[in-house]
This record gives structure tokens, C-alpha cells and sequence, in this order.
């Protein structure tokens, strides 16, 4: 399948972290608030904090890019860990991630406007 053939391929990834040095929540936060945009800058993923958002010292992050090829999408979520374990107040738990694509010619598409 050539590059302009409008198909979109994607990924997400979720991210179970751990943040001992923490000792309450504005200092987990902190923490998280620099691993999210080490990711948004360096990888280019959208990042958002999609569990235990109460506990002090863990965390469960939603990552999810987009590109024009699965291998794309694939060498991003490859330096996912990576990019978070660069920081020492971090410990990574446990990664899932599924990548799939959407075809424009596809039943899911939208009509033209």
C-alpha cells in the first residue's frame, strides 16, 4: 500500500507506572507532568493519565500516535519505555499497546463534505 493512500495507521499504549520517591500527589504530579512532555515533545504522542489518579505512588498512562505507515507507528511506541525510564523517579510496571489502521475506503469513513 503506497504512502498516499489515505489509510491512517495508529497506536495506544498504556503505561503502568510506579513513583516511589513520591509522598503525596502535587509531588506525583510534578513527576508525571515531565514524563508527559518528554513523550508529547520527543515522540510526538498525545498523553493523558488515565488511572489511579488519587494514589500517591502510581500511575497508568493512555498514550495513542498516529502515522502513514505501521512501522511508523511501531518505532514510536518502540521508545515509549525508554523515554520513561531516562527518568529515575520512574519505574515502568507493565506496558499493553495494540496498533491497528483504518483504510479511507473503509465502512467506518466519513462521507467527503
Amino acid at each position: 500500500m503506497s504512502r498516499d493512500s489515505g489509510t491512517v495507521h495508529f497506536g495506544i499504549v498504556r503505561v503502568d507506572l510506579h513513583i516511589p520517591g513520591s509522598d503525596g500527589l502535587k509531588a506525583k504530579r510534578a513527576v508525571l507532568q515531565r514524563a508527559r512532555a518528554a513523550l508529547r515533545d520527543e515522540l510526538g504522542c498525545s498523553v493523558t493519565e488515565i488511572g489511579f489518579q488519587d494514589t500517591w505512588q502510581r500511575s497508568a498512562l493512555g498514550l495513542a500516535v498516529a502515522a502513514s505507515t505501521h512501522t511508523g507507528v511501531e518505532r514510536v511506541l518502540d521508545r515509549v519505555v525508554g523515554v520513561l525510564e531516562r527518568d529515575p523517579r520512574l519505574v515502568v510496571l507493565g506496558t499493553a499497546e495494540d496498533v491497528d489502521s483504518m483504510d479511507a475506503d473503509g465502512p467506518d469513513t466519513l462521507p467527503p463534505r
